[in-house]
């Protein structure tokens, strides 16, 4: 008996169609999320590029207060785990 005669074969190709399709659209759906991942970072790049050249006295205080933030909660880290 070849498998395009039993009974099941009809079911499973169903079930590939149907698995194929949902893997196009999760395909589908991901590579519009990227895009708009990319759009956004590109925005929020262009935004930061503007500010900073706009307060470059302002964005050096934040960018030390953040690499103090930062080594501090990294301290506290590897101290605890000593």
């Amino acid at each position: 008996m070849s498998s395009t005669n039993h009974p099941l074969s009809g079911h499973v190709d169903d079930l590939k169609a149907q698995a194929k399709e949902a893997v196009r659209k999760v395909g589908d759906h991901v590579s519009d999320k990227v895009d708009q991942l990319h759009d956004s970072t590109a925005i929020a790049r262009h935004d930061a590029q503007v500010f900073i050249e706009s307060n470059p006295w302002e964005s050096v205080a934040i960018a030390a207060g953040v690499g103090f933030v930062l080594g501090a909660i990294t301290t506290r880290v590897i101290l605890r785990s000593l």
